[in-house]
């Protein structure tokens, strides 16, 4: 089997010769430790622990929003952000704080010690002011997300599509989901604020997020297969999701069934909600409206794959392998794989990864055991 028929295998709860990973590379942080214990600075961590061939293999063909502090957009995607973007500035700082506006136009503050050496890959921030504060607001913003306008395809792209029709690996997209792109725009205040006191407003701004992703990818997907769909998200708190079923059948199943059916009707295989937290009592909901798929089911949160598995027996699934037992010993670390990894293999429909990106304290020599594990139990042992 080659990639991408190994990936759609697991997908479609199969039998592929090898199980894919779904371990791709790590955060600055991480990776300024691991060349402080012998990662040559100039090699890729999948090349130098030799998983590249194991992973997913994966192209991702646009490029949306994640962390917008950040953002610029991939020339060789499709560009699913503002256009223009807002202008990324500090606004000012101090020894401590730095405060600034990012290319969303979202004012935040962080500590300077995230951008110490270079960004860290992580960030604990303050939300302060978002772009979108009424209805007017949102008609200029509108402006910028303009589905006809040429920046949003590469010069190339006819290239590409003939390039990706002989592929033989998975093509994937990235998108923002109604809630990740409301709370871009309003913040997480207004939203669950909003859906009493501007239930109008809230479910225009969540419905256009639809509107625009279907409008800009029908060409892409007019013109290729597209084998899976990753949705952010990010709307669950360790305790629960931030908004309830009801409220996401309310405000957001218009958008989701849209967003799916277009998906569907155009042949991708999977389309998988991307949320920390524990958003376990959605995931009846997505199931209803399309969505086939979670990751990265963070295990602080209580979301225990194991048991996901055996009550969403048709549920795709990416991750779950707590990252915090990589840090430990390697004893605890065997247990924890050994304990997620072999009987969701054997249920199929599983993906191995942790449930977040890695974290500084972890140990390379660690990491190099962890794959060791995975390549092992789903066949790719040397």
């Amino acid at each position: 089997m080659n990639a991408r028929e190994r990936f759609l295998e697991v997908c479609s709860f199969g039998n592929p010769d090898r199980i894919p990973l779904a371990v791709g590379g790590v955060r600055p942080a991480t990776r300024r430790r691991w060349i402080s214990e012998g990662l040559p600075e100039d090699v890729d961590v999948q090349d130098y622990l030799g998983y590249r061939h194991c992973s997913i293999g994966d192209v991702c063909i646009t490029s949306s929003p994640g962390e917008g502090f950040l953002w610029k957009p991939d020339p060789k995607a499709i560009n699913l952000g503002p256009i223009p973007p807002f202008e990324y500035r500090i606004l000012r700082e101090d020894e401590r704080y730095r405060v600034w506006i990012d290319s969303l136009g979202i004012v935040q503050r962080g500590f300077q010690e995230d951008w110490k050496d270079g960004w860290s890959g992580f960030a604990t921030r303050v939300f302060m002011e978002f772009p979108v504060k009424n209805m007017k607001d949102f008609e200029e913003m509108k402006k910028r997300y303009n589905v006809n306008d040429p920046l949003r395809y590469p010069k190339n792209w006819d290239q590409m599509v003939k390039k990706y029709k002989r592929r033989d690996y998975p093509l994937s997209m990235t998108i923002r989901g109604p809630f990740w792109w409301t709370r871009d725009m309003v913040g997480l205040n207004k939203i669950l604020t909003g859906i009493y006191r501007e239930p109008e407003f809230i479910s225009e701004i969540m419905d256009f997020c639809a509107e625009f992703h279907v409008g800009v990818l029908h060409r892409a997907l007019d013109d290729i297969e597209v084998d899976y769909v990753i949705i952010n998200e990010d709307m669950g708190y360790k305790k629960g999701p931030m908004i309830g079923p009801e409220a996401v059948k309310k405000f957001m199943g218009n958008a989701y069934k849209e967003i799916t059916k277009f998906f569907k009707d155009h042949g991708v295989k999977a389309i998988i909600i991307d949320s920390d937290g524990n958003v376990e009592p959605l995931i009846p909901v997505w199931l209803e409206l399309g969505i086939n798929g979670i990751s990265p089911c963070e295990v602080a949160a209580g979301m225990d794959v194991v048991k996901l598995g055996r009550k969403y027996p048709r549920l795709i699934m990416m991750g779950g392998i707590d990252k915090r037992k990589l840090a430990g010993d390697k004893e605890a670390l065997r247990e924890e794989v050994m304990y997620r990894v072999p009987p969701l293999v054997e249920r199929k429909g599983y993906f191995p990864r942790v449930d977040h990106a890695v974290p500084p304290d972890v140990p390379l020599e660690n990491f190099k055991y962890f794959i060791s594990l995975l390549k092992e139990i789903c066949g790719w042992a040397d």
